[in-house]
């Protein structure tokens, strides 16, 4: 045995979301011969293994065919005594439903020790990913981790686990949804009980549902949410529905589309700045959409300032833009883009395609044609939404 030659980890590559797994799990990771991974496991995360390392897809996911537990030991025990080191990838956290601990026993039993890395568990990350936090003075005073697909005598006793008026977070529970809904309201839980499930938290492809206890199941089968997702039942799901209501709010307040012309190679900051210096005295949180010729689609500098700001970049053809008129036509635009503007078109065509309840689909600018570092902006609204225009500036409508 070649235990004192080598090592053994258990890491937790978090809940999906490449930055949330943690400093010092990127570092073991770095330094693993062998990496043996979960499925539920970012792919992205293989990026800090080293590219010699051998890649091992032991599969183990709720509902789908898996590498059956004694095997991924075996293989394990495998790497380590041939002296390699093994760096054994669980999704969230290796200790939380994810049968680390029957792994460290095996790995202890033959003479090994492993080093335990946490993560983060979706337990915790999904709920946060839409703004409950599972413990709240106002709410709950403490939280429970269960899995929701056990059956006969694994069954948890949901009448118990109701009697805590704890916030309940359950794995693995979609597929009995219905019955596990069906055992709290049998339990005593209250029929109106604030429930969320929410799907691939914390990854682009995030979805949730927010329903009360009694429709919660019907409510998740029609949105068809499926695995891997987290169920919070209990008081603190609702503020979930506060946080959309808020951003519902703060959304009715993004009146405002820019358009912007850039060269090749526009550094975000300058677009940033340019941006900034047109809005003058409105708001940059009330910006909604950007938007430019579809020849920018991979501008770098463009692409990044809309990621920073998490705004969507709205992309229109020449055809497009030629079809609205331009107070000050550019000899430059039409030079390189055949077009006699950028800025003013496009943003009059995102305020107008971004106001769905607008039939003639009128638009006006309040904030006409700037420049700044090679960089133009124009800015304009709908109609009926367009706040004051800039005072520097005259209104164009859009007709």
């Amino acid at each position: 045995m070649h235990a004192a030659m080598t090592r053994a980890w258990l890491i937790g590559a978090g809940p999906g979301d490449v930055e949330l797994m943690t400093l010092k799990a990127t570092r073991a990771l770095a330094r693993a011969d062998v990496v043996l991974v979960d499925d539920l496991v970012n792919p992205e995360v293989l990026q800090f293994a080293r590219a010699d390392a051998q890649v091992v897809y032991v599969g183990k996911r709720g509902g789908h065919p898996s590498t059956p537990q004694a095997d991924i030991v075996a293989q394990m025990l495998e790497h380590l005594r041939a002296g390699r080191s093994v760096a054994r990838l669980k999704g969230g956290d290796p200790f939380v439903f994810g049968r680390g601990g029957e792994e460290l026993q095996a790995l202890q039993a033959a003479g090994i020790e492993a080093d335990v890395i946490n993560g983060i568990t979706a337990g915790i990350a999904a709920p946060a990913a839409l703004g409950i936090a599972v413990t709240h003075r106002d709410y709950a005073q403490g939280v429970v981790f269960v899995t929701g697909h056990g059956a006969g005598s694994g069954e948890p006793d949901w009448a118990a686990l109701a009697a805590t008026r704890m916030t309940l977070v359950i794995y693995m529970g979609m597929r009995r949804l219905a019955d596990i809904a069906g055992a709290l309201l049998a339990a005593g839980m209250s029929a109106d009980m604030p429930c969320a499930a929410i799907e691939s938290a914390t990854r682009p492809e995030q979805r949730h549902v927010l329903a009360p206890l009694r429709d919660f199941a019907d409510a998740v089968a029609r949105a068809r949410l499926g695995s891997p997702a987290i169920v919070v039942i209990g008081g603190v799901a609702s503020l979930a529905l506060a946080r959309e209501a808020a951003k519902r709010d703060a959304g009715s307040m993004k009146t405002l589309s820019v358009g912007i012309g850039c060269r090749l190679h526009s550094e975000a900051a300058d677009i940033d700045a340019a941006v900034r210096a047109a809005l003058g005295s409105h708001d940059f949180e009330q910006i909604g959409t950007v938007a430019t010729i579809d020849t920018k689609v991979n501008e770098t500098g463009l692409l990044e300032f809309c990621s920073r700001h998490q705004l969507p970049l709205r992309l229109f053809s020449r055809e497009q833009i030629a079809a609205v008129p331009v107070a000050s036509p550019s000899v430059a635009a039409h030079a390189h883009l055949g077009v006699d503007g950028v800025c003013e078109p496009c943003a009059l065509l995102a305020a107008a395609a971004s106001d769905a309840a607008a039939s003639t689909h009128d638009a006006r600018l309040v904030v006409r044609k700037t420049a700044h570092a090679g960089v133009t902006v124009a800015i304009a609204a709908a109609n009926h939404a367009a706040p004051a225009p800039h005072p520097a500036h005259q209104d164009q409508d859009l007709r």
